[in-house]
């Protein structure tokens, strides 16, 4: 299979599952417990996914570097003080950057 028929393949199907849960998710009602129990998803992946790329290189546990350290604190500190998500690629991404440069 070619990455353009990949490509083309993938776009299909992440289209008709973003449709149908528009066209379909107004069908279903969800309870407060479901939709607290959802909230946590998002943070708890972003975590794992943030801890596997920090901990694990080849499927070895490594330590991890200077430069992803501080720019994950400072991206923290954002975070907590802003309240913002976005904020965390504002300053942790610089930060990273320069300590990556030195």
């Amino acid at each position: 299979m070619t990455i353009i028929i990949a490509f083309a393949v993938t776009g299909a199907i992440t289209y008709f599952l973003r449709s149908s849960m528009l066209v379909a998710g107004n069908r279903f009602t969800s309870s407060p417990t479901v939709e607290s129990a959802i909230g946590l998803v998002s943070p708890a992946v972003m975590a794992a996914i943030i801890a596997s790329t920090l901990l694990v290189d080849h499927g070895r546990i490594m330590s991890p570097d200077l430069a992803s350290v501080a720019a994950i604190s400072v991206a923290i500190v954002a975070v907590r003080r802003t309240g913002n998500v976005g904020s965390a690629l504002l300053v942790g991404l610089p930060i990273y950057w320069l300590i990556g440069l030195i």
